[in-house]
């Protein structure tokens, strides 16, 4: 069974907004898990048309490993409407309930402080470089979108949990619990599967914007070190947010939507490329403790050529997981975080005192190789040069 609903001047036709609904977003799916009265469950996802087999075949085994036990249904939002043939196809992959809606336009469009020409630059001087993704606008929108939007949808508002997952990973590993409820039963807020480095040209100014907001709001962590080198600078760290299992209440707090909105005023998602998994990491760093945030280290997982595998020495897990016997585990990889990760637990607390001797070694960094950025980078950085904090 299947419905259709919009986020835009039409009514809802939501047959099981109050019980289980499953989610798909533009470019990747999510499970989100909400409370009124009993514990129900939810999932939330995303995909555009055009990847349906894609879908199809993650789908089929999130049902096979994880869904058959619990019937999730699905929420899918895009932001153009899908295909009939699209929508018939996903309701007759499931015996849970699917319902489609679109998102609203104004989470997904340039926001009137974005100057429009000054961001068509950007991206063509980032495209000439190379940069992944440097050109695209839609990219931008969705990174924008998920960092600070997806939560707000209105499909959503009762719902305290999601799980997100993209159209084309594979699932190796059977899981036979409920992870939202154990996310809520072990105090979790936030979760993830892999941890890698963030592209560098993507996010010039994210680490001195993130340290001016920790230091205008008096932010102390105490694991904000994970992402700290031994120079002082960002090390690229994040949790790679194509699966991520959180709360969208700690989404939804004034803090996270603080964070946010200074981001988003500061103009990187589009005069740079900003993308949402290391706005949820350091986020998460910021304003979560070290034991809210869970590795879970029992499911097996791939995204493209990054694949992660359990230990199989114990027989309940070998039994659980197929993972594909050629395969590279991501996790022992030099490029993994995953080592930070598990060393972090002793990490010491990070106080006001490293914010500002942090900032002041980004902008001594920045001086000593301003002479070498090309002209146009330095007119990029003085038209999103909003705080006026940047020399």
């Amino acid at each position: 069974m299947w419905s259709l609903g919009s986020a835009i001047g039409v009514q809802y036709s939501i047959y099981s907004i109050c019980n289980s609904i499953l989610v798909f977003l533009k470019g990747f799916t999510w499970v989100g898990y909400k409370t009124i009265g009993n514990p129900i469950n939810s999932e939330l996802g995303s995909c555009m048309n055009r990847e349906l087999d894609d879908f199809l075949d993650t789908m089929r085994q999130l049902e096979d490993r994880f869904n058959h036990r619990y019937h999730y249904p699905y929420l899918f939002l895009n932001d153009q409407p899908f295909t009939r043939s699209f929508m018939q196809a996903v309701a007759a992959s499931t015996t849970s309930n699917v319902t489609f809606a679109l998102i609203p336009r104004d989470h997904w469009s340039l926001p009137s402080f974005i100057d429009r020409e000054q961001a068509r630059q950007a991206r063509e001087q980032m495209a000439r470089n190379n940069v992944v993704y440097g050109g695209s606008l839609s990219y931008r929108h969705m990174c924008r979108f998920n960092s600070g939007f997806f939560y707000k949808h209105p499909l959503l508002q009762d719902v305290d949990w999601y799980w997100r997952v993209e159209p084309g990973v594979d699932f190796y590993c059977d899981l036979d619990y409920d992870p939202f409820a154990f996310m809520e039963q072990q105090g979790k807020l936030y979760s993830f599967v892999i941890t890698l480095k963030e592209i560098s040209d993507t996010i010039p100014t994210l680490w001195d914007h993130t340290l001016q907001f920790m230091l205008n709001h008096n932010v102390t962590s105490d694991w904000m070190s994970y992402f700290v080198s031994r120079s002082g600078n960002y090390n690229l760290c994040h949790f790679w947010s194509n699966f991520e299992i959180a709360s969208l209440n700690w989404l939804r707090s004034p803090e996270y939507n603080a964070y946010f909105d200074y981001l988003d005023r500061a103009k990187g998602f589009f005069m740079e490329r900003w993308g949402d998994a290391p706005v949820h990491s350091l986020a998460a760093g910021m304003l979560l403790r070290r034991d809210q945030v869970h590795f879970f280290d029992d499911i097996g997982y791939r995204h493209d050529e990054f694949a992660r595998c359990p230990e199989l020495a114990d027989r309940e897990m070998h039994l659980r997981c197929r993972c594909p016997k050629n395969m590279v585990n991501f996790d022992t990889n030099s490029g993994s975080c995953l080592p930070r990760w598990k060393a972090s637990g002793s990490a010491a607390s990070w106080t006001e005192r490293d914010t500002r001797e942090a900032l002041r070694l980004s902008r001594e960094r920045r001086l000593f190789t301003s002479g070498m950025e090309p002209q146009i980078a330095v007119e990029r950085r003085r038209w999103y040069n909003f705080f006026g904090e940047f020399p």
